[in-house]
């Protein structure tokens, strides 16, 4: 028996709806003292996703042992998308089955239940990437400048400067750039480049965009750049709860 409580079902909502879009079946390992860990590369392997959640970022997490559940992605994302601002998200499983509840700030339910899908679970290696560009956003700033930089185009273009890094993104109409430096403030903490002067990537945007409605949530976001490397995104979110997702580089 499985049964765990977290304070905030939007955050799920959020990331389970984005694999949604990539993704059939996810698996979350429910482990008794680490917490739950959600890894999952979409089958282009353009983009990964490592979701961790510790114990203490539960209310309730009544875990006896080690646990992977396998579920359908759709069927979940939309019974999240009912989830309210102060709404509570339950998961109950007895190896057979999941119970999905969403609990209202009066204490109102609402369950549903799902069959669980059988199957194998492939480990996701730990990846290991030397970063030289370390940038610290506020996640609402973040949020902003994505949304206005999704409309634009199709690929968003990210380039470190000693004083900062810019997004870009730019289409027939035109192009459209903001940058980003601790100066101005909206860089909290910044490592420049160490090997040349400017480090430049270009990334699909539909891929980085997806992290528009979490970055609201996020009190910081770090993005990690090396010369021809996936980017990594990391979002730091509420009690130690942690979203990391590595996305690689266009080929021009």
């Amino acid at each position: 028996m499985l049964k765990v409580t977290f304070l905030d079902a939007r955050l799920w909502r959020y990331v389970l709806k984005e694999l949604a879009e990539f993704l059939e079946t996810v698996g979350i390992k429910f482990s008794p003292s680490e917490g739950a860990r959600l890894k999952a590369m979409d089958p282009s392997h353009v983009m990964l996703v490592d979701f961790y959640i510790p114990p203490t970022a539960f209310e309730v997490y009544n875990v006896e042992q080690e646990t992977t559940l396998i579920i359908p992605l759709e069927s979940v994302a939309k019974i999240l998308r009912r989830a309210k601002k102060n709404d509570k998200l339950m998961l109950v499983s007895d190896g057979s089955k999941l119970t999905v509840g969403l609990i209202s700030k009066g204490g109102v339910e609402r369950i549903f239940t799902l069959p669980l899908l059988t199957g194998s679970y492939e480990e996701i290696p730990e990846l290991s990437l030397e970063f030289e560009v370390q940038a610290k956003i506020l996640g609402p700033t973040l949020a902003v400048a994505l949304s206005i930089l999704e409309d634009v185009g199709d690929v968003l273009k990210i380039k470190a400067l000693k004083e900062g890094i810019s997004l870009i993104a730019s289409s027939e109409l035109g192009e459209v750039e903001i940058p980003f430096t601790v100066t101005t403030g909206t860089l909290t903490d910044y490592q420049p480049p160490t090997s040349a002067d400017e480090i430049s990537n270009s990334y699909s945007m539909e891929y980085i965009a997806s992290l528009v409605s979490l970055s609201k949530l996020a009190e910081t976001v770090s993005i990690k750049l090396g010369k021809d490397l996936p980017c990594e995104i990391s979002l730091d979110l509420v009690s130690g709860t942690q979203l990391k997702v590595y996305i690689a580089p266009r080929t021009e």
